[in-house]
This record gives C-alpha cells, structure tokens and sequence, in this order.
C-alpha cells in the first residue's frame, strides 16, 4: 500500500493501537493463566510427518523439536517450562499450525504430536517443503495485561519464527518467513514460514545447545557486577545485524539504542547502532553518542524499583524502536505487526548470541516509554518497541533438562 492510498483515519487507528500497547500502569495481575485444554481426536506422531515430507522429514522434524519443544524445568522459577524462546508468564501466546492444501495441522511440541483440525490426512508438499502459521493467542494472558497482551502476543510470534530460523539454519533446511494475506481488526497479519527442501547447515550445532537464561537472582532481578566482556559485547551487536537467512528481521528498518553500563574498554553512556557501521564484518565497534549514566536512566523510566529489577547494575539494555508512522505510511497499517515480529525475532537472535557467552537476556515491555525515548534521544516519531535487559546471572542452578536427545541438536 503506497501513502497515497493511506487514509488518516487507517494511520490514526493503527497509532492508537501502539498506544493502547503500552503498559501506561504497573502490570501485576494476581490471576493465573487461563487453563488450555488438551487438543482431542485423532493425533499424527511426527514420525508420520518425517514419513511423509520425504528426505526433508527427519531434518523438519529435528527443527520443528529444537525450536519449539521445552528444553528445561527450573525448580524455583514460577513460571515454566523453558523453550528455545522467551514466553511472557510462560503462557506460549502462539500456536504454530502446519498448513498443506488449506488444512491446518496443530502443532504440539510437548507430546511430538500433529492434531487435525478436519477429517484430510497429513500429505507434504512434493518437494518435502511445509508452511507453518504463527497463530497468536493473546487471550492466554491475564485480564489484568489488556491491550498489552496483543504485543507481547505479536512479539512472541516473532521469537518464534527467529528460533525456527535457526533451528532451520543448524539443522540444514531453506527458510522463509512471510504473513498471512489477510489481517483481522484485532490481530494483524499473522507470521508464516516456510521450512524445506533440504540445503547446507550454516549454523553450527553449538548455537542451538546453547542455554537461555532469564537472569532471576534470590533477592530481585540483577546482573552479576563484574564487567562484560568486551569480546561478548561485540557478539551482540553482531547478532543483530547478522540474522540467519529469511529472518523476519530482514527487510524492516529497526533502530537499536544501547544503555551501556559496566562494560569492559567501553565508554558508559548511549550507543546508537549505524547498520551501515556494525552491519559488516571487521567494521570498527560503535562509539557513544552521549556519555553519562544511561543504565540509569532506563531504570527511572522502568515500571519495577530498582529492588525487584536492577536495571541501573546490569551492564547493558538494549532499546529496539522504529518509526511507526513513516512505516504505516509506506507499507499500510499491516507494517505495525511487521515490526513486532522483527523486534520478536531481533530479540531472538540477540537473546542466542547472549546464550552463547553464558548471559542472560531478558526481553520486558513494563517501561514507560516516553521517559525511556527521551532518556535514549530516540528521533521524532519513533516508538520504543522492546527492550532487551543483558548481563551475567548472579546465580546458576540445578534445572531439569527436558530436551529429547533424538531430536535436539
């Protein structure tokens, strides 16, 4: 949809929606999630589906495993149980549906299970390849999230297709993402992928082991106070500019500003990312734009005190913003949804490289934007999207590794 065909009335209510999407109050909701019951009827093991899709199938059923599939149970973390990507509350706000001559299949990676949703057999494509839809559930939250949900819902999503990108990638299979042709009032696009026919890994297997970390500490949310390393500050930003191939990342213009804190050889202030800059190999690490105690000041934009999360201690918080309007005025109201997803999957990409080096990163939405868009000098008319807080856990404990060694890598 070119601008001229936009209405002002389509990019008002596309507007409103990004602010109804903001927190604009403490999220502490006292209900438990809603109950999900298990789906009923007749199932298809994956082993089927690997049957079916011909020599792609055991890497689709591999891929399928490593990105969606719980890979660990914490003890003493509230909210389980751990997947290859972050789930807000761990509700799962997202339902991946394997799609083929318009029959959908549910996906349920916890079982390894395919459930009908009519009476048509599973038959893949001829070259092996499948479509999956992201089908997001943000009803899954509690009431007390309103608005909020729909976000972290559409953020999610692209999580998930980031994780699938890279399971795809380690486990050798093409990708591409793309969204649903039709959009409703109150969800937007949905993301689609599609995985297949068989190529070349270009990840190795190490980046798919590695193991996420929410960060969570016995007094409070804080990071560790030694100094991240310098080495393992460059991976990130790498990571973000470096997505593995059909990433919904790619093609969306998104603006990453970092708060850095107690970082080792860096200067404490705000860092604006140049994709020009930091988007090649061997080019120089970005500079400040503005030195001071920018940790700080994304902690006195933060919903939480600085007792339940340190915000102003972690070595390194990471603003993800775009300009909402000029993207609505060039792509039409569907281009709001599209960055979420890319925030969800730049987010993703960051979060495994944060793995790799033993940090953790922990994806939140409870900041008062404006204050944070001030603090970070964002340009007029960007909106902060996503905001990536990154250090080194205080603490490591025993967790309960769920993963199937048959299927993860």
């Amino acid at each position: 949809m070119s601008s001229s065909q936009l209405t002002a009335s389509q990019l008002t209510a596309t507007l409103a929606e990004v602010y109804a999407h903001g927190p604009g109050k403490d999220v502490r909701p006292a209900s438990a999630r809603p109950y999900r019951r298990r789906p009923t009827g007749p199932a298809v093991p994956f082993a089927e589906l690997a049957a079916v899709a011909g020599p792609t199938g055991a890497r689709l059923v591999r891929t399928l495993g490593t990105a969606l599939a719980p890979r660990r149970f914490e003890p003493w973390n509230g909210f389980n149980e751990h997947r290859a990507y972050p789930s807000p509350r761990a509700a799962h706000l997202v339902d991946v549906l394997l799609r083929h001559d318009g029959v959908d299949w549910l996906v349920d990676p916890v079982r390894e299970l395919l459930y009908p949703t009519s009476a048509e057999s599973l038959v893949a494509a001829p070259d092996g390849s499948v479509e999956l839809v992201l089908r997001e559930q943000p009803t899954r939250m509690p009431a007390g999230y309103g608005r909020l949900a729909d976000a972290l819902a559409a953020l999610e999503a692209g999580h998930v297709a980031g994780a699938l990108a890279e399971a795809a990638a380690g486990h050798g299979l093409r990708y591409a993402a793309g969204t649903t042709a039709s959009a409703t009032a109150t969800s937007g696009p949905w993301l689609t992928v599609t995985l297949g026919p068989s190529t070349a890994p270009t990840w190795s297997r190490h980046r798919l082991r590695a193991v996420r970390s929410s960060g969570l500490s016995p007094r409070g949310f804080g990071a560790d106070p030694r100094p991240l390393p310098a080495e393992a500050f460059e991976r990130l930003v790498a990571a973000a500019y470096r997505p593995p191939a059909g990433s919904p990342v790619t093609g969306v213009r998104l603006r990453h500003t970092l708060a850095v804190g107690n970082v080792a050889g860096r200067t404490a202030g705000w860092y604006h990312l140049d994709p020009a800059a930091t988007g090649r190999p061997g080019a120089a690490a970005p500079q400040p734009t503005r030195p001071g105690d920018a940790t700080g000041q994304v902690q006195r934009a933060y919903s939480y005190p600085r007792t339940e999360v340190d915000v102003a201690g972690m070595p390194l918080a990471w603003l993800v913003s775009a300009d909402v309007p000029a993207a609505v005025r060039t792509g039409g109201p569907a281009a709001y949804r599209r960055l979420l997803h890319a925030a969800g999957a730049t987010a993703q990409h960051v979060g495994t490289a944060a793995a790799e080096v033993g940090l953790f990163c922990r994806p939140v939405r409870a900041v008062r934007e404006a204050a944070a868009e001030a603090a970070a000098g964002l340009p007029a008319g960007h909106d902060l999207i996503y905001l990536l807080l990154i250090g080194r856990s205080r603490v490591r404990d025993f967790a309960y590794d769920l993963s199937n060694p048959e299927v993860s890598p």
